[in-house]
C-alpha cells in the first residue's frame, strides 16, 4: 500500500496542477485532498527522521520525488539512506550484467541462479520506461526515421554524469555512441554510423548547430 498511496497523492498533484491550468474550480477540492493523504501518509510510513517503514530503494525514491518528506532533515536523511542502500547492493543489477531493467535487484542470485520468489521478471517494462531517457537523453541517440534511415545525436552532458554510451542494431547495422568527460573538462564523443545511415550530431555548448554525418567512425570534442 506504501507505493499505492505515493502514488495516489501525486495522483492529487497532477489533478491540481491541470485544474490551476484550466482555472477550474476543483483546484481547492483537490489540494486539500492531497494535503490530507499526505498527512496520513506521513503518520502511517514515515518516522520522524526521514526514515520509512519499507526500507527500500523504492520506498525513499518515491518519497523524495512525490515530495512527500515535509522537512528538509527528512528529505537529506532520505536521500542519504536511498544512496546508502543502492552501495550496499553493490550496484547489483549492473554488476550482475544486466541490459534490460529487473522487476527486483535479486531477481538473479549471485551464483547465476533465478530467485525461487516471486517478481522475477527480467524485462520489466513499468520500470523500464526510464530506458527511453537514458538513451535518448542521458546517451543522446534517438530514431528521426523509419529503419533508422536518419537518426540524430544530443546528449544530455553535465548533472553529475560523467559518462554515458549505448547502441542500436538496425536494420543497416549496429549504430552507437559514448561519450566522457575528462577530467579537465572536456568531452569527447564518439560515434559509429551505419551505411544507408544519415546522422545529426548536436554537440555544441547550449546551441543547436547541426552536423550530418553518414556511414563511419566519427569523433568530437568540447568543453563544459
Amino acid at each position: 500500500m506504501l507505493v499505492a498511496n505515493a502514488f495516489l497523492i501525486h495522483s492529487y498533484d497532477i489533478r491540481v496542477q491541470i485544474a490551476e491550468i484550466l482555472d477550474n474550480e476543483d483546484t481547492s477540492v483537490y489540494k486539500a485532498k492531497a494535503a490530507t493523504a499526505r498527512q496520513q501518509y506521513a503518520k502511517q510510513y514515515i518516522a520522524e527522521t526521514g526514515r520509512l517503514t519499507s526500507d527500500s530503494q523504492t520506498a525513499y525514491a518515491l518519497a523524495i520525488c512525490f515530495n512527500l518528506l515535509a522537512e528538509p532533515s527528512q528529505l537529506i536523511w532520505a536521500g542519504d539512506r536511498l544512496a546508502e542502500i543502492v552501495r550496499a547492493n553493490e550496484y547489483c543489477v549492473v554488476t550482475m550484467g544486466a541490459t534490460t531493467i529487473w522487476e527486483r535487484w535479486d531477481s538473479m542470485l549471485p551464483d547465476g541462479s533465478i530467485n525461487p520468489g516471486d517478481m522475477t521478471s527480467f524485462n520489466h517494462y513499468a520500470y523500464g520506461a526510464i530506458a527511453k531517457f537514458m538513451v535518448e537523453r542521458v546517451a543522446g541517440l534517438k530514431q528521426l526515421e523509419p529503419a533508422w534511415t536518419r537518426c540524430r545525436v544530443d546528449p544530455c552532458v553535465g548533472g553529475g554524469i560523467t559518462a554515458a554510451k549505448t547502441s542500436h542494431l538496425t536494420p543497416h547495422g549496429r549504430v552507437s555512441v559514448s561519450w566522457k568527460v575528462a577530467d579537465e573538462g572536456e568531452v569527447q564523443m564518439n560515434v559509429f554510423v551505419p551505411p544507408f545511415t544519415e546522422m545529426e550530431v548536436v554537440f555544441g555548448n547550449g546551441d543547436s548547430v547541426v552536423q550530418v554525418v553518414g556511414h563511419g567512425e566519427w569523433s568530437f570534442k568540447r568543453h563544459l
